[in-house]
């Protein structure tokens, strides 16, 4: 994110990579990273297997809807790129341990995984 940013919109890109293991993924995510490329500062911290029964690119696409749409908002401690990289990890490896990378974000974070799950037209806050 560059700054200044507006607290009350949030947004997602999601690209597929044709990687066929961890390691052609990363040199993917290493041809991209630099001072005027896609990635800055890339820190590979966690990887498994998807557990989805149900992952094709249009139900990845419904999911990535869900959870934007029922969260709006960004923040810089408690919802941004970090939490939301810890919460899609943990959503389709099916795990529960997954943490945001900096200390920071774990401060106030909350898994927020059923997010992804449920239509969010349908959540009423009460």
């Amino acid at each position: 994110m560059v700054q200044p940013w507006k607290d009350t919109l949030s947004e997602i890109r999601c690209i597929d990579v044709k990687a066929k293991s961890v390691e052609e993924y990363l040199k993917y995510m290493e041809k991209y990273t630099g001072k005027d490329k896609r990635f800055l500062d890339v820190q590979h911290t966690f990887n498994h297997a998807v557990r989805l029964s149900f992952c094709s690119k249009e139900e990845i696409a419904r999911y990535l809807i869900n959870y934007i749409r029922r969260g709006k908002t960004y923040s810089e401690i408690r919802k941004n790129c970090q939490t939301f990289a810890a919460d899609f990890c943990a959503f389709l490896a099916g795990k529960k341990d997954v943490q945001p990378f900096h200390k920071l974000n774990n401060v106030a974070y909350r898994n927020q995984t059923h997010y992804f799950m449920y239509e969010s037209t349908m959540y009423e806050k009460h």
